[in-house]
């Protein structure tokens, strides 16, 4: 399977970011995108990239309750400035062929490939298609080089009701994302490199139990039962103190299975976090055709704690796949984190 770089350098043509600050490229050259209502207009097509978003949908998701009188002339108004950006040499009183009018709704008309979102959807697919059939080096990499595409959080500079929930979203899926790398990188040996960067991690995501999860194993597997039993209390304190509630099974039995020497206790299966979750859906008004449904992805294999044959540690495995035994490979080790874990996390 062929994935798509992530580039850093823009091709000729349009291309858009949405993983940081909202921002476009028109043959290599960064555009002025314009005032923030103006970001916000162009993010919400951006999203809906290829169907119709309805005019009434577009100030709803932008201004929500607040009362905009001429909401109307100004959507309008910032759908003719970015078409004269993005289609500068277009004829006069024409509509160009990337932002255009359908009744009373409009489509921009760029492909998945021109927006790092898209790319990075694309890329995290891959490597769940890599992981379930086997190869985690390759679903590894791929993964990497998805979460180094992220500049900050997403949205960054643009807010409205409709973007506040994507951003919730984006920032869940990416979270999602770096577990899945975590997963991965522990499974090709990368326990001592993950601890510092899971220890960060636990501490700006106190209730995210697949963390201390990951935590855990990976000081077991580092020959440091102490500091694994001792995470695992420090997760139960924040749980039960701060929410009233217990440890779920997965950190129990992995807490279990250090206390009594059992390497292989399940770990529940955790489904990937579809790459549609929590798309809104798009109105289209009378004149506008209907918006395309989001696809899922395949779910993420399960995992199992299991013995190492080599070590006789316990180790995080994929079912259904072969454990890998090498220890530190080099794809584990530089990772997308190399410049700390805060900047895949926040």
């Amino acid at each position: 399977m062929t994935t798509p770089l992530l580039p850093t350098t823009h091709p000729a043509g349009l291309s858009f970011e949405l993983l940081g600050e909202v921002r476009g490229w028109r043959d290599g050259i960064e555009l002025p995108l314009g005032a923030p209502r103006q970001r916000a207009l162009l993010a919400v097509l951006l999203l809906r990239a290829g169907s119709p978003v309805g005019r009434d949908h577009l100030i709803d998701g932008i201004w929500g309750d607040a009362t905009v009188a001429d909401g109307a002339n100004l959507v309008q108004a910032y759908v003719s400035k970015l078409r004269r950006l993005f289609e500068p040499d277009r004829a006069p009183r024409t509509t160009g062929g990337v932002l255009t009018r359908v009744g009373a709704s409009y489509r921009l008309s760029v492909g998945p490939h021109q927006c790092d979102l898209g790319r990075f959807e694309r890329s995290v697919a891959d490597a769940r298609a890599l992981r379930s059939a086997g190869q985690p080096e390759g679903a590894e990499r791929t993964l990497a080089a998805a979460l180094d595409s992220w500049s900050g959080p997403a949205l960054t500079g643009v807010s409205g009701p409709l973007l506040d929930v994507e951003r919730a979203r984006l920032a869940e899926l990416r979270l999602a994302v770096v577990e899945e790398h975590a997963e991965l990188a522990l499974q090709l040996g990368g326990h001592a490199w993950l601890v510092p960067h899971l220890l960060v991690l636990t501490t700006e995501h106190p209730y995210r139990e697949r963390l201390w999860a990951l935590l855990m194993v990976s000081l077991y597997r580092g020959s440091r039962q102490a500091d694994a039993l001792a995470a695992y209390q420090r997760a139960r304190h924040t749980l039960t103190e701060n929410l009233g509630l217990l440890p779920g099974p997965e950190l129990r039995s992995i807490e279990e299975a250090i206390l009594a020497g059992r390497p292989d206790p399940l770990v529940p299966a955790r489904p990937a976090v579809p790459l549609s979750l929590a798309r809104p859906v798009t109105p289209v008004e009378p004149g506008g055709d209907p918006a395309a449904p989001g696809q899922d992805v395949p779910a993420a294999p399960a995992a199992e704690l299991r013995t190492d044959p080599a070590a006789g540690r316990p180790h995080l495995a994929l079912v259904g796949t072969t454990p890998a035994t090498v220890p530190a490979p080099r794809a584990a080790a530089r990772g997308p984190w190399a410049d700390g874990p805060t900047r895949l996390a926040r």
